[in-house]
C-alpha cells in the first residue's frame, strides 16, 4: 500500500518525515534516506495494529444556510484596483525570505 509522506529539511540539514493520512506517525534523522527508511517502518508498525472501517452515523451534522452566510456581495470588489499587483508582490517576496 502506498502513503503520502511529506519530507522536509531544516537549516541545520536533519530530516523529518510525516504522514497526513497517520498523524502519530513521524521520523527525524540526520540524512533523506535514513528518515524515509525510518518512516517505512513506524508506518508498517502502525498499520500492523490498525483497522480502518467506516460507520453510518444517523445524525447530520448542524449546517447553516451557507450562500446567505458568506459575504458574496463583496468578492471582487478590489480588482479594478492599481495597488492589487503591487500587494501580491510584496505577499511573493515574504514567503521567499521566509
Amino acid at each position: 500500500m502506498k502513503y503520502t509522506v511529506i519530507l522536509t529539511e531544516d537549516k541545520k540539514g536533519n530530516f523529518y518525515a510525516n504522514v497526513p493520512s497517520i498523524p502519530e506517525c513521524n521520523a527525524r534523522a540526520k540524512c533523506r534516506a535514513d528518515v524515509i527508511d525510518d518512516i517505512r517502518h513506524k508506518i508498517a508498525n502502525v498499520i500492523k495494529n490498525i483497522e480502518i472501517i467506516q460507520l453510518d452515523v444517523p445524525v447530520s451534522p448542524k449546517s447553516g444556510n451557507l450562500q446567505n452566510e458568506i459575504p458574496w456581495k463583496f468578492f471582487g470588489a478590489f480588482k479594478d484596483s492599481p495597488h492589487w499587483e503591487s500587494l501580491f508582490d510584496e505577499i511573493e517576496k515574504q514567503r521567499e525570505l521566509n
